[in-house]
Protein backbone atom coordinates (compact mmCIF):
# COMPACT_ATOMS: atom_id res chain seq x y z
CA UNK A 1 0.00 0.00 0.00
CA UNK A 2 1.50 3.46 -1.07
CA UNK A 3 -0.10 6.00 1.59
CA UNK A 4 1.29 9.22 2.91
CA UNK A 5 1.54 9.44 6.68
CA UNK A 6 -0.25 11.08 8.55
CA UNK A 7 -3.36 10.03 7.75
CA UNK A 8 -6.76 10.01 8.99
CA UNK A 9 -9.38 6.53 8.41
CA UNK A 10 -12.95 7.35 8.31
CA UNK A 11 -14.78 4.36 10.07
CA UNK A 12 -18.19 3.81 8.00
CA UNK A 13 -20.15 1.98 10.87
CA UNK A 14 -19.40 4.49 13.54
CA UNK A 15 -18.51 7.77 11.60
CA UNK A 16 -15.42 8.50 13.13
CA UNK A 17 -12.70 10.06 11.94
CA UNK A 18 -9.14 8.22 13.88
CA UNK A 19 -6.04 9.95 13.13
CA UNK A 20 -2.71 7.79 12.30
CA UNK A 21 0.71 8.36 12.55
CA UNK A 22 2.55 6.12 10.58
CA UNK A 23 1.54 2.65 9.13
CA UNK A 24 2.13 0.58 11.52
CA UNK A 25 -0.46 1.69 14.17
CA UNK A 26 -2.65 1.07 11.44
CA UNK A 27 -2.73 -2.69 13.22
CA UNK A 28 -3.41 -1.21 16.29
CA UNK A 29 -6.71 -0.92 15.63
CA UNK A 30 -9.86 -3.06 14.53
CA UNK A 31 -11.39 -1.84 11.17
CA UNK A 32 -13.93 -2.99 9.32
CA UNK A 33 -14.92 -3.71 5.52
CA UNK A 34 -15.81 -0.73 3.72
CA UNK A 35 -13.13 1.95 6.38
CA UNK A 36 -11.79 4.54 4.45
CA UNK A 37 -7.73 5.43 4.56
CA UNK A 38 -7.72 9.07 3.35
CA UNK A 39 -3.72 9.41 3.36
CA UNK A 40 -2.18 13.52 3.25
CA UNK A 41 -1.54 13.03 -0.14
CA UNK A 42 -5.63 12.97 -0.60
CA UNK A 43 -5.46 9.78 -1.96
CA UNK A 44 -8.34 7.21 -1.02
CA UNK A 45 -7.77 3.42 0.66
CA UNK A 46 -11.01 1.22 1.30
CA UNK A 47 -10.59 -1.59 3.28
CA UNK A 48 -11.65 -4.52 0.83
CA UNK A 49 -12.04 -8.49 1.68
CA UNK A 50 -11.69 -11.46 -0.22
CA UNK A 51 -11.31 -15.29 0.45
CA UNK A 52 -7.71 -15.20 -0.64
CA UNK A 53 -5.97 -11.60 0.71
CA UNK A 54 -8.44 -11.43 3.86
CA UNK A 55 -9.06 -7.95 4.68
CA UNK A 56 -6.62 -5.36 2.70
CA UNK A 57 -6.29 -1.68 1.66
CA UNK A 58 -7.12 -1.29 -1.65
CA UNK A 59 -6.21 2.38 -3.17
CA UNK A 60 -8.39 4.14 -5.29
CA UNK A 61 -7.93 5.92 -8.52
CA UNK A 62 -9.21 9.49 -7.71
CA UNK A 63 -8.09 11.54 -4.63
CA UNK A 64 -10.78 12.55 -2.22
CA UNK A 65 -13.90 14.99 -2.51
CA UNK A 66 -13.25 17.67 -0.60
CA UNK A 67 -17.11 18.51 -0.43
CA UNK A 68 -18.22 15.23 1.17
CA UNK A 69 -14.97 14.99 2.98
CA UNK A 70 -16.29 18.16 4.82
CA UNK A 71 -19.28 17.33 5.27
CA UNK A 72 -17.82 14.39 7.26
CA UNK A 73 -15.82 15.96 9.10
CA UNK A 74 -18.75 18.39 10.05
CA UNK A 75 -20.48 15.67 11.55
CA UNK A 76 -17.71 14.20 13.03
CA UNK A 77 -17.41 17.31 14.94
CA UNK A 78 -21.30 18.15 15.90
CA UNK A 79 -20.97 14.48 17.68
CA UNK A 80 -18.43 15.59 19.58
CA UNK A 81 -20.42 19.01 20.82
CA UNK A 82 -18.16 21.05 18.74
CA UNK A 83 -19.39 24.60 18.16
CA UNK A 84 -19.61 27.11 15.36
CA UNK A 85 -19.72 23.52 12.99
CA UNK A 86 -20.33 25.36 9.69
CA UNK A 87 -17.31 27.16 9.83
CA UNK A 88 -15.17 23.87 10.02
CA UNK A 89 -14.00 24.23 6.73
CA UNK A 90 -10.68 21.97 5.08
CA UNK A 91 -9.08 23.09 1.86
CA UNK A 92 -6.67 19.97 1.81
CA UNK A 93 -6.40 16.60 2.71
CA UNK A 94 -3.40 17.83 5.25
CA UNK A 95 -5.53 20.32 6.75
CA UNK A 96 -8.17 17.11 7.49
CA UNK A 97 -5.77 15.51 9.40
CA UNK A 98 -4.88 18.14 11.39
CA UNK A 99 -8.08 19.14 11.90
CA UNK A 100 -8.84 15.36 13.17
CA UNK A 101 -5.61 15.54 15.11
CA UNK A 102 -7.14 19.17 16.82
CA UNK A 103 -10.50 17.04 17.48
CA UNK A 104 -9.47 14.48 19.11
CA UNK A 105 -7.58 16.52 21.93
CA UNK A 106 -11.11 18.49 22.55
Amino acid sequence: MSCQFPAIVYCTDTHDFIHITEAEELNEHHWHAGDRLIDSAGRVHVLSQNEQLGLYWKGLPDLICLSELNAGLRQFAAGLGICCIPKLTIRSAKEAVALVVWLEMQ
